[in-house]
């Protein structure tokens, strides 16, 4: 079995983090993998320490015809079996090479819960020319066929997460100090990419109204991306500098998930959200809203707290409960540790992903 992978992602997210968690399983598989990635991406760079040969591509838009010949010479050398398609982007490339007669299979990976009708060759792409499509979530999935792809056609492949790599106690200490926060500081903090959709403005103005009740509070909102102006922006406004920080990304959230007493996931739309699994698997006590597929990683009263997506007031109601129920925050973190190892563990989603290869190959 031979796969070509494609990943235009230019910085290190989930779906880049789950393409590296996966080929590193199908290797230790036996099964051979090619790599075409953005050019200078942090993934270019993972892959290749993994002994996996990788190509850097433009990767610019599926309407990239520089970047189309050169996935074509790939596969006139690799000679794969399936072409794994790990966004839109590459997606559509992918699908022009099989539209001009690559005679492999090719496999969607679908992590958002945007809809595929923006684009208006999403029949041609979806329907006609991928052979499946692997949805991050149960709600992406059923997204999916409510737009039009037959059930059949779409499979649920939760993330995995490498539950061995827990951070040791010690590092608690150095991920606070890092973020400039006191032992006797309540830390909350965000994990997520600086956009619209991830709800940061939310959990800022309702950490303002968090602060006022606890004075001990701190937040501590890593990440880049377009809005950091808007943000910082923010912050200033509601006086909350050097109460609420924006560190920056963070390529090992180990690095600054043992600091945390509380990780909040103020998500207007997401399709599972990885970094609450990762949060779950180290203990840290998680509020999340209820949108998209987080409802099927965190279950409201058992392995977190849910609150309505877009409401600082839900919010503050959400983080105000587990401050004030530290032992409940406990238990269901211990909880949700043990939720992960059973059911979002790498092992399994790298054995799903290689059973639906299989299964399109008929070996």
């Amino acid at each position: 079995m031979r796969i070509l992978h494609l990943d235009s992602g230019s910085a290190w997210r989930g779906g880049q983090q789950q393409l590296h968690f996966l080929i590193g399983g199908l290797k230790r598989r036996g099964i051979q993998q090619f790599l075409a990635v953005r050019k200078g991406s942090p993934l270019s760079t993972r892959a290749a320490e993994q002994e996996v040969p990788v190509r850097g591509l433009s990767l610019s838009s599926e309407w990239d015809f520089i970047s189309l010949a050169g996935m074509a010479g790939l596969v006139g050398r690799f000679r794969p079996d399936l072409i794994h398609a790990h966004d839109s982007r590459t997606l559509g490339l992918a699908v022009w090479l099989k539209a001009l007669g690559w005679g492999g299979g090719v496999v969607a990976a679908r992590r958002v819960a945007f809809s595929i009708r923006g684009n208006p060759w999403w029949k041609f792409k979806y329907v006609r020319q991928t052979s499946r499509v692997i949805a991050v979530s149960r709600y992406v999935r059923d997204l999916l066929i409510k737009e039009g792809l037959e059930a059949g056609q779409v499979a649920v492949i939760y993330d995995g997460v490498d539950t061995e790599a827990a951070p040791l106690p010690e590092q608690r200490s150095s991920a606070r100090r890092r973020l400039g926060v006191a032992d006797g500081e309540f830390l909350i903090g965000c994990v997520g990419h600086f956009s619209r959709e991830k709800g940061h403005a939310v959990l800022i103005r309702g950490f303002s109204e968090i602060l006022a009740i606890h004075p001990d509070s701190r937040l501590a909102v890593v990440g880049e991306g377009p809005l950091r102006g808007e943000l910082e922006l923010l912050i200033r406004q509601l006086g909350l500098h050097g109460r609420a920080v924006l560190p920056g990304f963070v390529s090992d959230l180990d690095e600054v998930l043992p600091g945390f007493d509380l990780l909040v996931h103020p998500s207007l739309t997401e399709g599972l959200g990885s970094v609450l699994l990762q949060a779950m698997s180290r203990r840290v006590p998680v509020c999340a809203s209820r949108t998209g597929g987080i409802p099927e990683a965190v279950i409201d009263g058992e392995t977190g707290f849910l609150f309505s997506p877009g409401s600082a007031e839900a919010l503050v109601q959400s983080v105000l409960r587990a401050r004030s129920n530290p032992d409940l925050a406990r238990r269901q973190a211990e909880q949700a540790a043990a939720r992960v190892r059973s059911t979002f563990s790498v092992e399994r989603m790298v054995d799903d992903t290689r059973r639906i290869y299989s299964d399109i190959l008929n070996c």
